[in-house]
């Protein structure tokens, strides 16, 4: 059972995370957002909490909280409604749901807004490999030839990731969605800061613009008991006691090459690669 499945919650057809309330889920597609709505849109394992902080810090002008990350931009939908409706405005909060799971079914067509940040598809698999084998909620303890497998037919949390990705690339253009990819936030962080500031509507010189990038460097970040997620969650959820990796391991671009096999490597090509091309979507892979 623990290496042929994740044993996770399903919504029409969509695998979901652990913990998350199914009856929720199918609530919230009716829950009203407004103009003072933030969300961070990504499939897992896609610089999520990196950019949680990022808004954090243009929230408050650069300066520090005295809050951590996951709360100053919670889990939409791990919250619940009436912690949602809690939440002080203007809110900011992270999402992994599908395009068309969210409220109203349609984002582009809400008040809210919303940052979409995508990564490479082998990059992602070999995180999501390493997240599955931290949390004992997985029951996973299978080698990493089983999760691809898994990975591969998107019996994973929130399915595959070129469904996930390309239903929120097909919104790219509206005005109120910001289409981001890690492997560009990487390579130039404070332009990413930048644009992610102007979508907010924040103005902030060029000074402050600096001082978040620095922050958000994910060195800087793992340091950063506010910023980096372990001893929070080591509370919230069990962590196995092998674990031999953090929340935030490592965050390279190509890490993938030292676990996937040629074979690997062409068939993620063909099934994944090859169908976000065909829409204009392109990835670095080094």
């Amino acid at each position: 059972m623990s290496e042929a499945s994740l044993n996770l919650p399903y919504y029409e057809r969509v695998p979901l995370t652990h913990y998350i309330n199914v009856d929720w889920v199918k609530e919230l597609v009716h829950f009203p957002v407004s103009t003072d709505d933030l969300f961070i849109a990504t499939y897992l394992k896609s610089g999520t909490t990196w950019t949680q902080q990022i808004v954090s810090l243009i929230q408050t002008g650069g300066e520090d909280s005295s809050e951590h990350v996951f709360n100053n931009v919670p889990w939409f939908e791990m919250l619940g409604k009436d912690a949602v409706m809690a939440l002080p405005k203007p809110k900011a909060m992270k999402t992994h749901l599908s395009y068309h799971m969210m409220p109203g079914r349609d984002p582009a067509a809400t008040p809210a807004k919303y940052i979409y940040v995508a990564r490479n598809p082998k990059d992602v698999a070999v995180s999501f490999y390493f997240h599955c084998l931290r949390y004992k909620c997985y029951k996973f303890t299978g080698s990493w030839n089983t999760f691809f497998e898994l990975y591969m037919k998107g019996e994973v949390d929130f399915g595959l990731w070129s469904d996930h990705v390309l239903e929120w690339w097909r919104h790219k253009d509206a005005d109120n969605i910001l289409f981001l990819k890690y492997e560009d936030m990487k390579r130039d962080l404070t332009s990413a800061v930048q644009s992610i500031a102007d979508f907010m509507g924040s103005d902030l010189n060029e000074s402050i613009i600096q001082k978040i990038s620095r922050k958000c460097s994910f060195e800087n970040m793992k340091l950063n008991p506010l910023a980096n997620p372990d001893d929070l969650l080591e509370v919230k959820v069990k962590i196995k006691n092998d674990a031999s990796s953090g929340f935030l391991r490592k965050g390279d671009i190509g890490d993938w090459r030292n676990y996937f096999s040629s074979e690997q490597s062409v068939r993620v090509d063909d099934e994944f690669v090859k169908k976000v091309a065909e829409s204009g979507l392109e990835f670095d892979y080094d």
